[in-house]
């Protein structure tokens, strides 16, 4: 949809993102072949359920490409470092650059939020007796701690500390940004003096396109691995 902005034809998925949607789409034929063998009424509204709960990931996985690739598009040709040196047209790509880097790393949380939640109602966790208001980590960690799923929590575990580093500075972003204040100001804040009358400095818009990128691909590959584990773990009955 967002690449008709720039007339770039329509995306041909690949890649990790590609592994991610069949991972999803492989369980939603899953789901529809059990509904229709002779299940219970009350096992078709829990698969029902199941199924709009999946699609939604579907549907999560295309916002965060498209918010990434407008990202990228926008942030790739930011090479100065100070606001004042910018011109008009280049303080507005900068503008579109942070728009779209804010909206993809809240994404991206909140895709393993609902993930999280997923795996709470399809495991019956109960996370939200452990803690009220629980994150997608939280889940993981209850998993590990009750030894449940202990095949999926060892490969989540693995691509939680592959990306750990990018993760915990998009993680801070988000925080920062819905919590306290907008990211971009970040540095400002964290400067020891205040330069009172300083030029802006922005913060580093190729470093943090790196960590998107592998914001993207941890969500993805975590996605790949959940969704098959569902597969395999529903058929086995």
């Amino acid at each position: 949809m967002l690449r008709e902005l720039f007339g770039e034809p329509k995306r041909v998925d690949s890649g990790v993102l590609l592994e991610a949607l069949s991972a999803i789409r492989a369980f939603l034929t899953h789901l529809e072949s059990r509904k229709t063998e002779g299940a219970s009424a009350a096992e078709v509204t829990v698969i029902h359920r199941q199924i709009i709960w999946s699609k939604g990931f579907i549907d999560a996985l295309d916002e965060l490409e498209q918010s990434i690739f407008c990202c990228e598009r926008f942030g790739d040709p930011i090479r100065k470092s100070f606001l004042e040196d910018m011109t008009t047209h280049e303080t507005e790509e900068y503008q579109r650059f942070v728009y779209f880097f804010k909206n993809a790393f809240i994404r991206i949380f909140s895709i393993l939020d609902k993930l999280g939640t997923f795996m709470n109602d399809l495991f019956q966790l109960k996370t939200e007796t452990y803690k009220s208001r629980y994150s997608y980590f939280t889940v993981l960690r209850l998993m590990h701690d009750r030894h449940h799923h202990g095949a999926l929590e060892t490969q989540l575990y693995g691509l939680k500390m592959d990306y750990k580093p990018a993760m915990d500075r998009l993680r801070n972003l988000r925080n920062m940004e819905i919590h306290y204040i907008n990211a971009e100001m970040l540095d400002d804040l964290m400067q020891k003096e205040p330069l009172f009358g300083g030029r802006i400095h922005i913060e580093n818009v190729q470093a943090n396109l790196d960590d998107i990128q592998k914001g993207f691909e941890m969500v993805c590959r975590t996605l790949s691995v959940a969704f098959s584990y569902f597969s395999v773990s529903r058929a086995k009955g």
